[in-house]
């Protein structure tokens, strides 16, 4: 094998600017795939991570699934129906969860569930002095509610425990805050549809980094947000944590055959968002794939070209005792040495791209309400895959010419040149 690596090496070297093209094609095909990779998982796990912080992995609503039947009818049994809805008249019973402290005992008892906070929301207006505002109002127990949502995490100012113990206390997005012209401190007025209008004392600002999220959304005690929505003593959902959130659409099932209400999981909340993050990497792979077949194509021509130009030295090597195997094995080192190369520049410059990356500002958007750095996605097993599938490439586009090469018969080729 160094007999055969020798005469491989040699006749890179003897082609440095043919065989340096062909490099800089596989080069540029592991740096496109490092970096492209790098920025588009980075914000994607940057969105994910956000998500779980902010969001419960699984809601449960007071939504019941399924209609009970007409009693004449669970009195016949079986599938006969002596009855015909024609039309249905709205009621104005609210609707609510039964039960909600027996129900987030249980639900709390589920394997994998690690916290669960009921409690009620309801759109409202929030008003300071000339300027109103639609908000999303949500009564919630602090403690509980911080241990599936982290809320306190997010406080910027005033302090997250005085909303547990403070009657009137309400806390609000700052962007909310600034756009009412409020603070720590201040008041505003808050009344919904059927409720009555209460006063509200600011005692905390978060900052979650979610546009839609700051300028809209005011936490207060249970209680207050029921006198204001005017839905005393009702729960209308219920929040989960769980320990694995992949696990999250399988609580989803159990809760809602438990408990018979609609529950929800994090991945159907932001289905199209993940829908459109696999259409993202769909793209890419194929980008990705083509510039690296690219450079394969690249490495297959001048294969070809040098066992054209080389039929004679090869038949040499075989009239002198080198079998089809060794003059296959030294065409398929050339396409490895050449993958492995390319392979081995294009992964030092993509971990350069990615670290210069970093410190660039990319622009607030996709909801995010602040500028930040750019998240980058960077892990060994990036680089092996851009590694290994750079040298699978060269290998494939070596193997023809190789093959052609190991098929060469030295006595019609050395008759010919005489």
């Amino acid at each position: 094998m160094r007999a055969e690596l020798f005469i491989a090496w040699r006749q890179l070297w003897h082609r440095k600017l043919l065989n340096g093209i062909a490099v800089l094609g596989v080069t540029l095909g592991v740096l496109t795939l490092i970096a492209i990779t790098g920025i588009m998982r980075g914000f994607q796990t940057k969105f994910l991570d956000t998500v779980l912080q902010i969001s419960p992995h699984v809601v449960m609503f007071d939504t019941s699934l399924g209609q009970p039947a007409p009693v004449v009818d669970q009195l016949l049994g079986g599938d006969r129906r002596a009855t015909r809805i024609v039309r249905q008249t709205s009621t104005d019973r609210q609707r609510r969860i039964a039960r909600p402290g027996e129900t987030v005992a249980a639900i709390r008892a589920l394997p994998g569930v690690t916290a669960a906070a009921p409690l009620v929301v309801g759109s409202a207006v929030a008003s300071a002095g000339s300027k109103t505002l639609p908000v999303e109002l949500r009564g919630i127990d602090p403690a509980v509610q911080d241990a599936v949502t982290p809320l306190r995490r997010f406080v910027v100012a005033g302090g997250f425990v005085e909303l547990g113990g403070a009657v009137d206390g309400a806390m609000i997005g700052y962007q909310l805050a600034a756009q009412l012209g409020v603070g720590v401190g201040d008041s505003l007025g808050c009344v919904a549809g059927q409720g009555e209008r209460v006063n509200l004392r600011v005692v905390a600002l978060f900052d979650t980094g979610v546009a839609g999220l700051d300028k809209g959304r005011i936490y207060v005690p249970t209680r207050l947000a029921q006198t204001i929505l005017g839905r005393p003593d009702v729960i209308d959902r219920i929040e989960l944590r769980l320990a694995d959130p992949d696990r999250a659409p399988g609580t989803t099932t159990q809760l809602e055959a438990l408990f018979g209400y609609d529950a929800e999981s994090w991945q159907e909340t932001n289905a199209s968002m993940l829908g459109v993050f696999d259409q993202q990497n769909l793209i890419t792979g194929l980008i990705i794939g083509a510039v690296l077949v690219v450079g394969g194509f690249g490495i297959l021509s001048i294969q070809i070209m040098i066992v054209l130009e080389k039929r004679r030295d090869i038949a040499l090597l075989k009239s002198v005792g080198y079998s089809s195997k060794s003059v296959l094995a030294v065409f398929l080192l050339e396409g490895g040495v050449v993958a492995v190369v390319g392979a081995a520049i294009g992964a030092g410059l993509g971990h350069l791209v990615l670290t210069a990356m970093r410190s660039l500002d990319s622009a607030s958007g996709m909801g995010y309400s602040r500028p930040s750095t750019f998240a980058i996605y960077e892990r060994p097993s990036v680089y092996l895959m851009a590694f290994g599938f750079a040298v699978g490439v060269g290998l494939l586009a070596s193997l023809i010419p190789a093959w052609r090469a190991s098929r060469v018969e030295p006595v019609d080729v050395l008759r010919g040149a005489s």
